[in-house]
């Protein structure tokens, strides 16, 4: 399938610009129509946000940043997830020079058109996430880092750095990128030299440089981040299971779009036939961190979003690929693809009933039934004098905090543990010797719940239905005096 587009670059920019700006503006108006309440990490985010500090326990600051800069525009769920659609459009825009950069300006249009459409994407620009912001400055890192290759001028260094550390503000995968410089430098000469050089040592040192307060704050809290990390990736309980690999890759097929994973893997598969520097060293930022996941998959578990900085290289190489094939018909069917799962996305956020006939509803659960159980809970904590409203379960603790505004009491994070597991138990924990407590807890954390207090009572089941197929049932209990954590760790 042959299109006529304009030759110039500038031309092809505009038209780029043009309808990412387009799918943005719709992105922000399904923000503002959609039903759908916060799912529980942007509530936990949203509560990050309302104390901006250099760090929080689970995520560098970035995100918590965002937030507080967006609801400076209104205290409502679209203006917490406003700077996803936007940014996801600048990295959009970011592809397009370095697809032109690395293959000419025709691969940068199609580069920027593919990346906003990919599945990941457009299901990432309805939330937000520390990946949001991560992938912009990934993109912006490896544009620099592109340009600095055959320039001498010092901008696209200090663009790289500072597009580094900012991006490791955002989430610590941001180190996988001197991954990808370290391999790129062994793959090809110019690289090297740059690599290592003055300007790749100005890089390495800006970005530390930034991330520096949010290592000053992990050293005054007891490195929270970098203890969450290590949890996360759950090594000490190794599963090294198969299984464990095949549904991570099956699952990345679903985050690029199957179509653009084939050209990806035919983009590596004939690197040496091509002889293309450039496609060599993307291969050096995606490969990489896609394989090291799978690695992290294997041994334990891993998130089909935490390969997702590879795509920002592979996308690129995968649309230099598709535009060789059966001529480039496999790219127009991967576009068709992404936009009709795009458009369905958006059809099912604004009408999640739709999406539970469709089939797809339990995907959208996690964002239902806020609301209703915060009016619940805030309704039964005018009733008596409550000293605290204790919680459990952070996800509930998040939404509570969000949602169940007014309250006559504050929320406090119960734990039967004396070291804290996540922000809110380290921030607001429920302190020993509370005296009169509304507890809020799930069916099956009741037992251990219940069991640090000297008296409890039952005040109602709490039941909220979620599409025709789910609920979430949790209980209310009027407590007496909180003994403490029960257990050491």
């Amino acid at each position: 399938m042959t299109v006529q587009l304009p030759n110039d670059e500038r031309a092809l920019f505009r038209l780029a610009l043009a309808i990412v700006a387009l799918l943005t503006l719709i992105r922000i108006g399904v923000l503002i129509a959609t039903p759908l309440q916060l799912y529980p990490d942007e509530a936990q985010y949203w509560s990050w946000a309302q104390v901006p500090d250099w760090g929080y326990f689970s995520k560098p600051p970035l995100v918590a940043w965002i937030i507080w800069l967006t609801t400076r525009l209104a205290d409502a769920e679209w203006a917490i997830r406003l700077a996803s659609p936007l940014l996801h459009g600048a990295t959009g825009m970011l592809m397009f020079q370095i697809g032109s950069h690395a293959y000419g300006p025709r691969v940068g249009f199609w580069s920027a058109l593919a990346y906003v459409t990919m599945p990941g994407v457009s299901y990432s620009s309805g939330l937000i996430s520390s990946d949001v912001p991560l992938l912009f400055c990934w993109a912006a890192a490896l544009y620099g880092f592109l340009r600095a290759l055959d320039r001498d001028s010092w901008r696209w260094p200090l663009l790289c750095g500072a597009a580094l550390g900012v991006g490791l503000l955002a989430k610590y995968a941001m180190l996988y990128f001197l991954l990808g410089a370290i391999l790129a430098a062994a793959a090809s000469m110019a690289a090297r030299r740059r690599v290592f050089s003055l300007r790749g040592f100005l890089v390495l040192v800006l970005g530390l440089v930034i991330l520096s307060p949010n290592v000053a704050w992990n050293a005054a809290h007891g490195w929270p981040t970098l203890a969450h990390t290590e949890a996360n990736a759950n090594w000490s309980n190794a599963r090294y299971d198969l299984r464990n690999i095949i549904a991570f890759i099956l699952s990345q097929f679903g985050v690029i779009g199957p179509l653009m994973m084939a050209g990806w893997i035919g983009g590596l598969l004939t690197l040496q036939r091509s002889q293309s520097t450039m496609g060599v060293i993307l291969a050096c930022f995606s490969m990489p961190v896609l394989l090291l996941i799978v690695i992290q998959s294997f041994i334990s578990e891993a998130n089909a979003n935490w390969a997702a900085p590879a795509y920002v290289a592979a996308v690129p190489l995968a649309v230099a690929t598709l535009l060789r094939w059966w001529s480039s018909r496999l790219l127009w069917l991967s576009l068709g693809l992404g936009t009709a799962a795009m458009v369905g996305l958006w059809a099912g956020e604004l009408s999640p009933a739709l999406a539970d006939r469709a089939g797809f509803g339990n995907a959208l659960k996690r964002q239902e039934g806020w609301r209703e159980l915060a009016a619940a809970v805030a309704a039964e904590s005018r009733t008596r004098s409550y000293d605290a409203i204790a919680v459990a379960n952070r996800s509930v603790l998040a939404e509570l905090l969000y949602y169940a505004r007014p309250r006559s009491a504050p929320v406090r994070a119960w734990d039967r543990n004396t070291m804290p597991r996540d922000h809110f138990q380290m921030t607001i924990p429920l302190l020993p010797g509370t005296r009169h407590m509304l507890l809020v807890t799930s069916l099956d954390e009741g037992s251990a719940m219940l069991g640090s207090f000297d008296s409890h009572r039952l005040l109602r089941t709490v039941s909220i239905p979620l599409g025709r197929h789910h609920e979430r049932v949790l209980a209310l209990y009027d407590a007496l005096f909180y003994r403490g954590p029960q257990f050491g760790r």
